[in-house]
């Protein structure tokens, strides 16, 4: 009986230490997608110079949303919920991706033009955790859900007036 048990256990255990390493895997792996993404949104915005996202042309600012949802949507199946993001202040905010215009100001060497600041998110939920809360805590329907910003930044584009 005693081999039994012991047994039983090690086998618990052992699943315990796989959950928790395909839990840090699945975490890496959305991790390193995120920032995938955020460079390929620095990527276009470096490479085509929007140098203005506020008054960009409808066709341009069209464009721009079709690559990012073939790019991301299509190929890396980048998804995060809207509210996991934080969209104020933001030039661009849908699908996951945060765009910043930052202007400069008449104390930085840079008076020529504007660079962007891109976030991108990745997001957890552990919905058996919210099982546990909500029989531990009266039928709190909270769901225990994290995300984590990657932020990066442009090169400053020059705006041509």
């Amino acid at each position: 009986m005693r081999d039994a048990f012991g047994g039983s256990f090690m086998i618990k255990l052992f699943l315990v230490f796989i959950a928790i390493y395909m839990f840090f895997t699945a975490m890496a792996l959305n991790y390193a997608k995120a920032f995938k993404v955020k460079n390929k949104v620095i990527e276009y915005l470096e490479t085509n110079e929007v140098a203005t996202i506020k008054n960009m042309d409808a066709s341009k600012f069209s464009e721009m949303s079709d690559y990012f949802e073939k790019e991301i949507l299509g190929q890396l199946n980048y998804r995060i919920d809207k509210s996991a993001m934080n969209c104020q202040d933001t030039v661009y905010c849908d699908n996951g991706i945060a765009i910043y215009q930052i202007e400069p100001n008449t104390k930085e060497r840079n008076k020529l033009g504007s660079y962007y600041r891109v976030e991108t998110y990745f997001a957890w939920n552990l919905g058996f955790l919210r099982r546990l809360t909500e029989l531990s805590s009266a039928g709190s329907s909270e769901s225990t859900f994290g995300s984590w910003r990657i932020s990066g930044e442009t090169r400053p584009i020059v705006n041509q007036k």
